[in-house]
């Protein structure tokens, strides 16, 4: 598969352009499956058989994908992929043994596994509660892939717009209304009091663009657009084969679905769930009162927004009364820009050596997670989740779950430099090669060490 330069995916949670396989020995291959890795593996085929009895009725005309399960730092199990990796062992028909390691892959995306577009989501993250909420996601990521391979007109959001994203707190204010709003018609069986709701989400949608323009409003559609129907069909296969009694699904599906519209949020915080959600909700109003629409709507090419309030009678704009919002957020929005300056303080006052690598030549971006990605100006991103970088000469920096700073000229694309704080044991440096590993990070990049101190070590990277 051919590099590129940019990100070719955008998903629920993380950005790569590839996953690949690196040869990795017997005994990394096959240690012994922890408890949680042997209840995953017991269910992947139940679900795989779900998911394809599901899908037609989630979608008309979608297919399911082969998916992709994994444990950070433990094994990873590929169902029904055709061309699995040499190192993956066959366990049966369908199923294949490797590790995460050797895939470098992390969350739930989708990515190319040997050259097979494949759904991916890892079991062992702590907001999942068991393989019912586990599975559920990753049939949400089986419908992007789907996306990707048969509606290329739903196209990826920019997550650099997500970072640009404007801290307003006109906006905040007027943006809680509309969600609350929407997620009030979501509940809403007349249509009468519908096109009520639907009057003054338009009209707040229209006015919020004079605040933060079209570029920022056109954002919003994409994720809406991507992301709404991937999200509505994790809630029914949910709704449709989750195990808890039906108090505890239903709470589970007010929090996890619904939750993010009637939760107060500011400036890019959760920016982008809040539109999964919102997105998730036109689908779900859309089903009530239209008939037929999934095909209509992903062969219209129009955004999922524009295409939902089409469906409607919308006339007469009317402003809601949001002065108490308008209140709350210029203080909340006020703090989360002071925040910036704080979290990067913050940052710089890490214990262990503080590494500066400065790239001679612009790097490969191989991937970052947009949702846990501060900008903290114009040039500088602070991320906590994921970073991926490759250089052209066998130079790699794969970081997760481990805070690090890009600085950027122009395009969070184009990095400049790295800095990142490691204990000073776990720093190498020779035959003009930095190297740096532990269970969060590997880095190795050939360059040439420009000082070094008790401190800091700069390292020219080629």
């Amino acid at each position: 598969m051919k590099k590129q330069i940019l990100p070719i995916l955008l998903t629920s949670m993380l950005i790569f352009t590839q996953a690949y396989s690196h040869t990795i020995g017997p005994s990394q291959q096959h240690n012994a499956l922890l408890p949680i890795d042997s209840l995953y593996l017991s269910k992947i085929e139940a679900f795989y058989k779900n998911a394809e009895l599901l899908s037609e009725k989630a979608w008309p005309g979608m297919t399911v994908s082969p998916v992709c399960i994994f444990r950070k730092n433990g094994p990873a199990f590929l169902y029904h992929h055709p061309n699995p990796p040499a190192t993956f062992t066959k366990i049966s028909e369908h199923l294949y043994r490797g590790t995460q390691a050797e895939l470098q892959i992390l969350g739930a995306t989708q990515a190319e596994i040997n050259g097979v577009l494949t759904a991916i989501c890892g079991y062992d993250v702590p907001y999942h509660s068991g393989p019912d909420e586990v599975f559920a996601e990753l049939f949400h990521e089986t419908h992007h892939a789907y996306q990707l391979k048969y509606v290329p007109q739903v196209k990826p959001d920019n997550p650099v717009t997500l970072l640009l994203y404007p801290e307003n707190y006109e906006n905040d204010a007027l943006k809680i209304a509309e969600q609350k709003l929407m997620l009030s018609a979501c509940f809403s069986d007349d249509e009468t009091a519908l096109i009520a709701l639907l009057n003054q989400i338009n009209h707040i949608r229209a006015k919020r663009e004079t605040i933060i323009g079209e570029e920022f409003i056109a954002y919003e559609k994409d994720v809406e657009s991507l992301e709404g129907p991937a999200l509505y069909c994790q809630s029914l296969y949910y709704q449709e084969y989750a195990t808890a009694n039906d108090a505890l699904k239903n709470n589970y599906i007010q929090k996890e679905f619904f939750g993010e519209l009637n939760t107060p949020y500011y400036g890019r915080e959760k920016l982008r769930y809040r539109h999964l959600a919102s997105g998730m909700a036109m689908c779900r109003i859309l089903d009530k009162y239209k008939q037929n629409w999934k095909k209509e709507y992903y062969s219209s090419e129009m955004k999922l927004y524009d295409y939902f309030i089409a469906q409607f009678d919308i006339q007469n704009p009317v402003s809601p009364e949001i002065e108490v919002d308008y209140a709350v957020s210029k203080f909340h929005t006020q703090q989360l820009i002071d925040n910036h300056t704080k979290n990067l303080q913050q940052f710089d006052n890490q214990s262990g050596i503080k590494i500066i690598l400065y790239f001679t030549n612009t790097p490969q971006f191989g991937g970052f997670d947009p949702m846990n990605a501060e900008a903290i100006n114009d040039s500088v991103v602070l991320h906590s989740t994921l970073l991926k970088l490759e250089g052209s000469q066998s130079g790699k920096l794969f970081i997760t779950g481990w805070p690090v700073i890009t600085h950027y000229t122009g395009q969070i694309w184009h990095v400049d430099s790295v800095i990142l704080y490691v204990p000073e044991k776990e720093v190498e440096i020779s035959d003009n090669r930095i190297a740096i590993k532990n269970e969060n990070l590997t880095i190795s990049w050939e360059g040439t060490l420009k000082n070094k101190s008790e401190k800091e070590i700069l390292f020219h990277c080629n």
